[in-house]
């Protein structure tokens, strides 16, 4: 018996991913659709047809196509994604000591990298392609 597509664990995932205002989604959000390797195969074909991006591990981020190059972009851009998926974890943060100075107009220049100080332990890494989400200080941060 053939299940039709609206009726599948693909769909429903999408019309979630759709209908979310969050731009990061966490794994635990789809575990409702079905077990853990219906929903990980799910979670491969909206990677595949380039509606999420994987940003770290049961860290997925919204994403469209671009226009010029045939790779997903992430919607809003990675350094949003990347504290939205530790404000969606729970994590305590707070920005670099380089961005509090720029913010402060201690500083003109402007901080590069995306760089977060952590109030709280985290052991995950938060990357996309070449962009990477860094610790200042002790990744296991107290």
């Amino acid at each position: 018996m053939k299940v039709a597509y609206r009726d599948s664990i693909e769909y429903k995932a999408l019309q979630l991913v759709e209908k979310s205002a969050d731009r990061v989604l966490l794994r635990k959000d789809f575990s409702h659709l079905g077990s853990y390797r219906q929903v990980s195969r799910a979670l491969k074909k909206l990677i595949e047809k380039k509606r999420l991006v994987k940003i770290g591990h049961g860290i997925y981020a919204k994403a469209y196509e671009s226009k010029y190059l045939d790779v997903p972009l992430i919607e809003g851009g990675f350094d949003i994604a990347a504290r939205e998926a530790l404000n969606r974890m729970g994590v305590d943060w707070k920005p670099g000591s380089a961005e509090e100075a720029y913010n402060a107009r201690q500083t003109q220049q402007v901080p590069v990298q995306n760089v977060v100080r952590l109030k709280s332990r985290l052991r995950r890494k938060i990357t996309y392609v070449n962009r990477q989400l860094y610790f200042e200080g002790n990744a296991n941060a107290r």
